[in-house]
């Protein structure tokens, strides 16, 4: 079964295997083995390696999820993989200089990246980094007709700061 199996389709298998699993913990755990059979044959697949680590968080499973992040940090990671590895940093140790260092970083990536538009993780990265663009760059969000708004940001950024992290991150 495992054997031969291409990247994509270890993706394809753990997939269809988490959407069966509707929530099932037991059987999220089978997922997990999937991305861990998959990490064996291919240890520096990024989307393998990515998958694991959002699954290994939404069990709550933070030190293997940002151990997984590191590993792709070490090679590359997507602005939404880096700000998401700066809220662990922040829920394991809290804000310590390294988070805020991991922020800035993140938000330097959004800034500095051509193909990206200005939405909820980079206003959320400039938030946390407490940059001083933050603010103008909600009010330029708020501005515009991106259809992908979610209004439930602005009651977000209001949150203090270990509230926020608690809610992203439980």
């Amino acid at each position: 079964m495992a054997n031969g199996e291409t990247p994509a389709e270890y993706l394809e298998r753990a997939s269809t295997e988490l959407t069966d699993a509707r929530g099932d913990k037991r059987r999220l755990e089978d997922v997990l083995m999937v991305y861990k059979e998959g990490l064996e044959h291919y240890p520096n697949h990024s989307e393998l390696l990515s998958s694991r680590a959002q699954l290994l968080i939404s069990l709550g499973r933070y030190e293997e999820a940002k151990l997984d992040l590191d590993d792709l940090y070490s090679r590359e990671l997507n602005n939404e993989e880096m700000l998401l590895r700066c809220m662990l940093i922040e829920r394991l140790d809290g804000v310590t200089g390294e988070a805020r260092a991991c922020y800035g970083e993140t938000e330097s990536a959004y800034d500095n990246d051509t193909n990206n538009q200005l939405d909820a993780n980079y206003i959320l990265a400039a938030h946390l980094a407490e940059s001083p663009q933050s603010d103008s760059l909600l009010l330029k969000w708020q501005a515009s007709d991106d259809p992908m708004k979610n209004p439930m940001l602005e009651e977000m950024l209001e949150l203090e700061r270990g509230s926020l992290i608690q809610q992203l991150l439980p």
